[in-house]
């Protein structure tokens, strides 16, 4: 059975209100990811000059910056890298221990 073109009509319009709420909160939410990547880069800039103190083109250990963001609780794991961890993350203690000779605590302690 057929149904009539005015239903049909309606359920098509009704669905295009939804598709077209459902791209409004998309588009929110890419908004707030661009403002935490904005923030996060310009955290990670000045962890990198405070790691390398202002000198251009020297770095810091990589250890070290990684253990300084963790530390502050964001993730530096490949799966994860920048968002905030609510625990502890093996991933991430993994890539430290095996990227640093730093102690397990991240404090820059040479063993």
């Amino acid at each position: 059975m057929t149904q009539p073109l005015g239903l049909l009509l309606r359920q098509t319009e009704m669905r295009m209100q939804e598709i077209l709420q459902d791209f409004s909160r998309i588009k929110r939410y890419a908004q707030l990811l661009e403002e935490e990547n904005g923030r996060l880069k310009e955290a990670l800039a000045a962890l990198t000059r405070e790691g390398t103190g202002g000198a251009a083109g020297t770095r810091a250990p990589a250890g070290g910056q990684l253990g300084t963001l963790y530390r502050q609780g964001f993730h530096v794991c490949h799966a994860a890298f920048g968002s905030l961890r609510e625990q502890e993350c093996l991933f991430c203690l993994a890539l430290l221990r095996g990227s640093s000779r730093q102690s397990p605590d991240f404090g820059g302690q040479e063993k």
